[in-house]
């Protein structure tokens, strides 16, 4: 993060990530180093999804986060009974757990919300689709930043988006982050007062097609560099902004 020293008022950048972590397993459902990856981010602002936390586990990536200087909120989405790649949990002592996405900062947290993104179909996703908001301050200013993961079933999707445009704040600047199951111009018309900040395919891994996953950002914001990140073991790849917040 920086900012120009002595002068107010002046912009001020920060980097941000999003990552679908596959529950930390790649797609041949091989466990890769989460932590690792999070560390080689070294992002002010991490956005993840899919992140897998057994019991067994529970709190050690929050406390190795910590130690990195990121405050961590994290927000399940599902039991481990609903997980869709039940080899990954295959080892008793991983056998039980959540599923969900989580914020991690270097900056200070002001509050914190949780939004309910609800679903129109419950047939095929049964997770609990909610979204974090938290407003940090950064320098003089505050901003809000929303953690996402939609639904995989496009109707759900879209509304999901929209509800959620809905609960973020129209008098300050804010970031939404996450995989939200939809393409570029779909999310970006379900998503009012925000635009794509980086494009790029990001999924599947071995040979992308799609971009799922998204940094989106409000009037006040400017992007001065983004790019899609490298593998991490996941099937999603990584997408990396260096933002300019216009206080």
């Amino acid at each position: 993060m920086t900012r120009r020293s002595g002068q107010q008022n002046l912009p001020v950048e920060v980097t941000v990530t999003t990552c679908n972590a596959r529950w930390g397993h790649d797609i041949d459902d091989n466990p890769f180093d989460l932590d690792r990856v999070i560390e080689r981010f070294d992002s002010d602002i991490i956005c993840l999804q899919e992140l897998w936390e057994p019991e067994s586990l529970k709190g050690a990536r929050q406390a190795y986060a910590e130690a990195l200087g990121y405050h961590v909120v994290e927000l399940a989405q599902a039991p481990s009974y609903v997980d869709p790649s039940p080899e990954i949990t295959a080892d008793p002592l991983e056998a039980d757990g959540t599923w969900g996405i989580a914020l991690l900062t270097r900056l200070p947290i002001k509050q914190v919300r949780i939004v309910d993104l609800g679903r129109l179909f419950e047939r095929w996703d049964v997770a609990h689709r909610r979204a974090i908001v938290a407003d940090v301050e950064i320098a003089e200013t505050t901003i809000s930043v929303a953690v996402v993961h939609c639904s995989f079933v496009l109707p759900n999707a879209v509304a999901q988006l929209r509800r959620l445009s809905g609960a973020l704040p129209r008098d300050r600047a804010s970031i939404v982050a996450g995989d939200c199951n939809l393409w570029g111009p779909a999310a970006s018309v379900a998503l009012s007062r925000h635009r794509r900040s980086v494009t790029g395919r990001t999924w599947p891994t071995h040979r992308p097609h799609s971009q799922l996953d998204h940094i989106f950002i409000s009037p006040e914001i400017d992007l001065v560099e983004g790019r899609i990140g490298d593998p991490t073991g996941s099937d999603h790849l990584p997408v990396h902004a260096t933002l300019r917040i216009n206080q």
